[in-house]
């Protein structure tokens, strides 16, 4: 188990940090800034969570998450100089770094002792708040305060995780699975469909 969830965060870090590269290739940043956003997508919402929680912020006591996003960026960065990286490319690695990083962040609160309802919303900020780092940075509206489906699927995984964490009827490692793949599920049939949340409407007098 704790191997599998070794392997999904480092697979997190890895397609947050190559989304941070794509939005900044789509705003023509130059290779520090490219750099330093995939890094900030890759660690931001981890690190949100650890000081909310007051433990040890993750890269900085396993400073390998840092340089495998540094190093991520560097290759992605030359890499899409020579590749014609449309922007629906940069829609599903985020939605498979929200998959990963919802489940990796609540399985790990929930591992610290929390409760359920702590362990879900700092899953969905481990999942949302690096995506939402990036967006800022860009001068875009983030993907969370959308109309499009994103919070939703990340709430759903992380109860997914713990609804079958309670039952206690599967092992640890078809949990996180089926966890992930709740969340990439519901986040790429709402880009495919064009899903999204009803918004708030002032009624006009």
């Amino acid at each position: 188990m704790e191997t599998l969830l070794q392997w999904f965060d480092l697979i997190g870090i890895v397609v947050f940090a190559f989304t941070g590269v794509l939005a900044a290739g789509h705003k023509q940043m130059d290779l520090f800034g490219a750099v330093v956003l995939a890094c900030v997508t890759a660690t931001g919402g981890g690190t949100t969570r650890d000081m909310i929680l007051n433990v040890p912020v993750f890269w900085l006591a396993e400073s390998y998450y840092l340089w495998i996003a540094a190093a991520t960026g560097v290759i992605s960065f030359y890499l899409i100089r020579y590749l014609q990286v449309p922007m629906r490319l940069l829609m599903i690695a985020d939605a498979a770094g929200l998959a990963v990083f919802v489940v990796i962040g609540t399985q790990k609160v929930l591992a610290l002792g929390h409760t359920p309802a702590i362990a879900m919303v700092m899953g969905v900020m481990t999942g949302t708040f690096g995506g939402l780092i990036r967006d800022i940075l860009c001068g875009d509206i983030p993907l969370l305060l959308r109309r499009e489906i994103y919070a939703t699927a990340a709430l759903s995984g992380a109860a997914t995780l713990v609804i079958l964490n309670d039952l206690d009827v599967l092992p640890g490692e078809a949990v996180v699975a089926i966890a992930v793949l709740v969340t990439l599920g519901i986040r790429l049939a709402a880009l495919r469909w064009n899903l999204s949340a009803p918004i708030a409407r002032m009624r006009s007098h």
